[in-house]
């Protein structure tokens, strides 16, 4: 069993687990409401799961350098890796993982990431920094994909809305690959409809900097995610189930036609040798519901 700690403050209590540094519980303590989704084998095993080297399917399996191949699972490795301790106070946490040897026979990088976490009145401030600590650039894709519990099945007329008018899609998934030869325009609102995803995660495109929110039926805001450098955003759920996942991305799942090259995957970074990457986003949940 990874070691688990926790954070707490006059509103929160957070659990955050060494394994993938994921958090496993957001608490309102005051409400007595568990905002994360419970795993469970039937619907979802994940709770919030941090994606790196790479985001969603990848349809050969793994991706190719050239001719060189190196077999990486959907979703990449670091969600399983456990982390370390960096720094843990009543509010705050620091976990930092490293390339290991495991790693390198799959991926072929010195790398760290460092995942930050702060609780706020709020809600939680989460930062990610990821390090080359190679001689080369560093390739990957960095993705979040927390899942919250809403009663998005139980109750008709609940949405999404982007307060960026530059946000395009929606783009929807088929077999978990996305074609971006869909038809789509800017968009400012999605609803979750009982069949929204019956084929998989609908993607949204031109998130940098965007805000997210989550309104219910009654039109109250019961949560905002709050983007920085992600362009991407993935919604996601499970007909039926009262689950909703907002992900923050900075590459999508494969294409069905993707060449498997890793040069060519889409959203894929290159980070320069000893350079610093940096995402962060704000999970705000207000106390009164606001409109």
């Amino acid at each position: 069993m990874a070691q688990t700690w926790t954070l707490e403050n006059a509103r929160w209590r957070m659990a955050v687990s060494a394994r993938g540094a994921e958090m496993r519980l957001l608490t309102e303590k005051s409400a007595g409401r568990e905002w994360l989704w419970t795993p469970d084998d039937k619907t979802w095993k994940s709770t919030a799961p941090l994606l790196f080297p790479v985001v969603g399917r990848l349809i050969h399996n793994g991706l190719w350098d050239d001719e060189k191949f190196y077999p990486l699972p959907a979703h990449g490795f670091l969600r399983h890796q456990v982390f370390s301790l960096l720094k843990h106070s009543p509010c705050t946490l620091s976990l930092i993982s490293h390339a290991t040897d495991e790693t390198l026979n799959i991926w072929p990088f010195l790398f760290s990431v460092q995942v930050d976490y702060q609780l706020l009145d709020t809600g939680v401030r989460i930062v990610w920094r990821v390090t080359n600590q190679d001689r080369q650039p560093l390739c990957f894709s960095l993705g979040y994909h927390p899942g919250f519990a809403l009663p998005v099945a139980q109750e008709h007329g609940w949405r999404v809305t982007f307060d960026d008018a530059m946000v395009i899609g929606p783009f929807y998934t088929r077999n978990r690959t996305l074609s971006l030869t869909q038809n789509a325009g800017t968009v400012r609102e999605f609803t979750l409809t009982p069949d929204a995803f019956c084929h998989g995660a609908v993607y949204f495109a031109g998130c940098q900097g965007s805000r997210v929110n989550v309104i219910s039926p009654e039109g109250r805001r019961v949560l905002q995610c709050r983007l920085t450098h992600q362009p991407w955003v993935a919604l996601w759920g499970v007909p039926g189930a009262d689950l909703l996942c907002i992900e923050p991305l900075s590459g999508t799942t494969d294409a069905p036609d993707a060449s498997g090259q890793q040069r060519e995957k889409r959203g894929m970074q290159w980070l320069a040798a000893g350079a610093v990457y940096q995402q962060q986003l704000d999970m705000v949940f207000p106390a009164d519901g606001a409109r």
